[in-house]
């Protein structure tokens, strides 16, 4: 028989004891998950001295780890496993729900890990140091450039070899949901037409939308930093600010927030420019 409790659920640990008298818990990993999602572990190895005054054993039989999770509201749906088992500790205020019950699917499906929740995939190798960059300063500035150039040893040599746009445009795009979802494609020729579609894109599915830029000919593009988290930056009827440039062309991608802002003077290249976004 095992016995354990979760006894506190915070924005960042859980805490708790499990014991067994037949077998050796002590060492041993307990996963935590939110629905499907592991979003921590620890060991049992935490000595406390009322487990031990309880009859439990030596006392190690606690736990007390991190958690990465992005809304303090799902706190008391966090289960425990322990590992190559099939013990599972539930919250005594638990409600399991399926995967995005209570939130309707645009709301599920614009939940992004906190910055911690990416530090904490960064350390352990799940995400690469440039998808790393990229998650954490798009939620950061709500714009950001990708090169499309592949590294070379002798770069002077020919012209530089170039990722297709369109594959590392859906690469980033679903990295950012974090699901997958058809990715479609919309030929604009000025800001106006991007506008539209975001503000199209929001109606239908709620704020935060991504989009990536790609065009045949070069232009810089100036946008308003933090303006999709920070309205203050945008006051009303007032014109913006003059943005900073950012670069889109037949080697970068423009990743825009549908909810950023763009510089008085913005322009699309000649040609307009190719956008890529999710279906929601």
């Amino acid at each position: 028989m095992i016995r354990g409790a979760i006894e506190n659920v915070t924005r960042n640990r859980v805490y708790g004891w499990i014991w067994s008298p037949d077998a050796t818990v002590k060492g041993r990993t307990i996963l935590a998950f939110l629905d499907d999602v592991c979003i921590g572990a620890g060991k049992v190895e935490e000595f406390r001295q009322d487990l031990k005054d309880a009859g439990l054993g030596d006392g190690q039989a606690g736990f007390n780890f991190d958690l990465t999770y992005p809304n303090p509201a799902d706190a008391p749906r966090v289960i425990l496993k322990l590992e190559g088992s099939d013990v599972v500790l539930i919250q005594k205020r638990a409600r399991i729900m399926p995967p995005g019950a209570g939130a309707s699917p645009a709301r599920a499906a614009r939940q992004q890990p906190s910055l911690s929740s990416l530090q904490w995939m960064r350390a352990r190798g799940w995400l690469s140091q440039s998808d790393y960059d990229f998650l954490r300063f798009f939620r950061q500035l709500g714009v950001y450039e990708r090169s499309l150039v592949v590294p070379q040893e002798r770069p002077e040599r020919g012209d530089p070899q170039l990722l297709d746009p369109i594959e590392t445009a859906r690469t980033l795009l679903l990295l950012h949901r974090m699901e997958e979802a058809e990715v479609r494609r919309e030929a604009l020729g000025a800001p106006r037409d991007w506008r539209r579609l975001a503000e199209q894109q929001e109606a239908a599915a709620g704020p935060g939308a991504m989009f990536a830029m790609w065009s045949r000919n070069r232009a810089r593009i100036p946008v308003v930093e933090g303006s999709h988290v920070q309205g203050s930056l945008v006051a009303p009827d007032a014109e913006p600010p003059a943005g900073v440039d950012y670069a889109v062309g037949p080697d970068r991608l423009l990743f825009l927030d549908g909810r950023c802002v763009l510089g008085p003077t913005a322009a699309f290249p000649q040609g307009g420019v190719e956008v890529f976004y999710l279906a929601t």
